[in-house]
């Protein structure tokens, strides 16, 4: 029996047709759909004041700040120094003022798909009350311009048959937690530095105080009076 022209056509449509609602079905189940509720609150609930230590786990290294009193930031790990408080300030702000764009629901073998196999950083941040909250960030979302990240999960790392509330954050969190080692330290001048300053502060040929307080000329030394004819027949 022949099948007409028109009725394979149809038949390879359907065939291909099908094919896609299972691929897509497929790549839903990997990435669920987003929540309807909108978030309204920041990521974090805290004031930077109220920060005792900031610790920034990334994976090949660990930083940690701590606060004082006065409200200066020190990085004890992995150095010792003043920490540049416009990098420590950046990424709490990001944490305290920043909302979520969305949520979505994740499981335990979903872990991966979201990149928290291999998290991009783990924030920590612990209140002079001793209040502890941990962020973990993700992978980059479908756009590129946000990631994943998960608020205190319990337990960590994921288990089977527990599920997660992911909220999608701006790209801004990840590029806190990537900044150079370099840039979480407050510049200090060299002493060659300083020097130059000095140097730049005397205008050119004029006197130091230790020159201007040395003469220029040694003082002349007084001629011996010459010998007169009286003075040498007085002699005689």
């Amino acid at each position: 029996m022949k099948f007409q022209r028109s009725t394979l056509i149809l038949v390879g449509a359907a065939f291909l047709l099908g094919a896609g609602v299972l691929i897509a079905e497929s790549q839903r189940s990997q990435f669920p759909t987003a929540t309807t509720q909108t978030a309204t609150g920041p990521i974090l609930t805290f004031e930077e004041a109220d920060v005792a230590t900031l610790t920034v786990d990334r994976g090949d290294e660990t930083l940690v700040f701590e606060q004082d009193d006065d409200g200066n930031w020190q990085m004890t790990a992995p150095e010792n120094a003043v920490a540049e408080p416009g990098a420590v300030a950046f990424l709490l702000s990001r944490l305290n003022t920043d909302s979520p764009l969305q949520t979505v629901t994740m499981t335990a073998d979903q872990a991966t798909d979201f990149g928290f196999n291999a998290p991009v950083g783990i924030v920590t941040v612990t209140l002079n009350d001793g209040t502890e909250h941990e962020l973990v960030l993700g992978g980059p979302d479908f756009s590129g311009n946000a990631n994943y990240a998960v608020i205190d999960p319990d337990p960590w790392p994921p288990q089977e048959g527990t599920e997660y509330s992911v909220l999608v954050v701006t790209r801004d969190v990840a590029n806190g937690i990537n900044r150079p080692l370099e840039e979480w330290l407050m510049p200090v001048e060299t002493p060659d530095a300083e020097a130059g300053e000095e140097d730049a502060a005397i205008p050119n040929g004029s006197q130091t105080p230790e020159d201007a307080a040395e003469p220029n000329d040694s003082p002349a030394t007084p001629a011996a009076p010459e010998a007169t004819e009286n003075d040498a027949e007085t002699t005689n």
